[in-house]
C-alpha cells in the first residue's frame, strides 16, 4: 500500500510521516509533495493507492487537485487533512468523491483511522477487479450483441439515485433476449454477476460505504459470486444485493439525490422498445418499465418525441420492416415475426396503410428481389 502526502508546509508533512504508524496500518511506502504540480509529477511517475492532501496551497489548492485526479487517476482515493473547517470546501471535497474529509488538528489515532477504513475500502475493491479479471478470463470467449453487454455504469448511476427496481427490471430483459437469441449462458451470466457488483461498488462509494458491508452470513459475497447456474439463483442474488443497498438507504432516511427525468425514462423506453422488437409491448407495460402512471407516461411521451406512444410504436416496427426488406432477402413472414405480427395479415394490411404499399411492392421498388 503507497500513500501520497502533499502539503505547502513541510514541517506538517515531516509530523505526519514521522507520527503516523504506517507498519502498523499496511502501508509500504510514503510519499511527499510540497505543491499540487509535484503531486501530480510524482503521481505520473509512482503507483499510489491513497492521497493525503492540504487544501490551502499557492498557485492551486487541494480541490483543484482533487478533480485533476479523478479524471487522471480515478482509483486513487483521496483524504483531506486540513485546518480549514469552511464547509462549502467539504461540501466541494465530499461532491468530487474525497473519501474523507479531517480538520486538523486532528489527533494521530483519527488520521490513522480514517486511513485503516480507506485501506479497507481499496482491499474490496481490488477484490472485486481480481473477480472481474477471472470473470474476463472465463467469458471473453462469450459470443453475444456488444450492445447486450451489462452496463455497469449506467447501473451504478441508477443505484445511486434509488432507482433500484429499473436495474433489476434491464437484467431480466437481458436474460429474456440472451435466452431469446441462443446466447444464454454461464458465461452471461457471469458478466450480468461482474457488471452488478461494479455498479454496487460505485453506490457504496457514494455513501462512504464497504461493499462488504452488503452481505452476511445468510448470503455472502462468494454466493453472489458462484449464482450464475440458472436464471432465478442471479435474479434471487441481484434482488438479495439491491434490498440491502434499499435498507440501507431507508435507515439512512435518505431521498433518491436526483430522480429520472422526464426525458431520461422515455429514453429508456424507447430502448426497451428496440430490445423487444419482435413483441408488442403495451403502453401499460412500457410505463410500468420506467414506473410511471400510464397517463403521466403517455403525456411525457408525446412531448418528448412528438408522437403518441401507440403511433410511435408502429411507426418504428415499420422503419425497422422496410429496412429488412430493402436490405436483406428475408421472408416477409418471417419479417413480420420479427416485428412482433403473429398474423401476417394483419401486418401487409398496417404496412401498406404506413407506406402505401404492399412489403412485397415496397422490396421490389427497393430493387430487392
Amino acid at each position: 500500500m503507497t500513500v501520497l502526502l502533499v502539503d505547502d508546509q513541510e514541517k506538517i508533512l515531516e509530523a505526519t510521516e514521522k507520527l503516523v504508524h504506517w507498519d502498523s496500518l499496511g502501508v509500504d511506502i510514503v510519499y511527499t509533495a510540497n505543491s499540487a504540480a509535484a503531486a501530480k509529477e510524482l503521481l505520473a511517475e509512482k503507483p499510489v493507492d491513497i492521497m493525503l492532501t492540504d487544501i490551502e496551497m499557492p498557485q492551486e489548492d487541494g480541490i483543484s487537485l482533487q478533480k485533476w485526479l479523478v479524471e487522471n487517476y480515478p482509483y486513487v482515493y483521496c483524504i483531506f487533512l486540513t485546518s480549514h473547517a469552511d464547509f462549502s470546501y467539504a461540501q466541494e471535497a465530499l461532491k468530487n468523491r474525497a473519501f474523507d474529509y479531517i480538520i486538523q488538528p486532528a489527533s494521530i489515532p483519527d488520521i490513522e483511522d480514517a486511513i485503516r477504513r480507506c485501506i479497507k475500502a481499496l482491499k474490496v475493491r481490488t477484490d472485486i477487479l481480481r473477480k472481474g479479471d477471472q470473470y474476463d478470463e472465463l467469458t471473453e470467449q462469450a459470443d453475444f450483441p456488444e450492445d447486450r453487454k451489462p452496463d455497469s455504469t449506467r447501473w451504478g448511476k441508477w443505484m445511486i439515485r434509488g432507482d433500484y427496481t429499473l436495474v433489476r427490471n434491464q437484467i431480466v430483459n437481458l436474460l429474456r433476449l440472451a435466452e431469446r437469441d441462443g446466447y444464454l449462458s454461464t458465461g452471461y451470466r457471469q458478466q450480468i454477476i461482474h457488471g452488478i457488483l461494479e455498479a454496487l461498488s460505485v453506490a457504496c462509494y457514494e455513501r462512504k460505504k464497504d461493499l462488504s458491508e452488503l452481505f452476511s452470513d445468510s448470503f455472502t459475497y462468494e454466493e453472489m459470486l458462484h449464482s450464475y447456474h440458472s436464471d432465478t439463483e442471479l435474479l434471487k442474488a441481484v434482488d438479495d444485493c439491491l434490498h440491502a443497498l434499499t435498507a440501507d438507504k431507508a435507515e439512512g432516511g435518505g431521498q433518491e439525490d436526483s430522480p429520472m427525468t422526464a426525458e431520461e425514462r422515455v429514453r429508456e423506453v424507447i430502448r426497451f422498445l428496440e430490445d423487444n422488437m419482435d413483441r408488442m409491448v403495451s403502453r401499460r407495460e412500457a410505463a410500468q418499465y420506467v414506473f410511471l402512471n400510464e397517463d403521466y407516461f403517455s403525456r411525457i411521451f408525446r412531448k418528448e418525441t412528438g408522437l403518441g406512444y401507440k403511433e410511435y410504436l408502429l411507426k418504428t416496427k415499420m422503419d425497422y420492416a422496410e429496412k429488412l426488406l430493402a436490405n436483406t432477402s428475408m421472408p416477409v413472414t418471417l419479417i413480420a415475426s420479427k416485428v412482433g405480427y403473429e398474423n401476417f395479415t394483419n401486418f401487409s394490411q398496417m404496412f401498406r396503410k404506413m407506406t402505401g404499399m404492399t412489403p412485397s411492392d415496397y422490396r421490389k421498388n427497393q430493387g430487392n428481389v
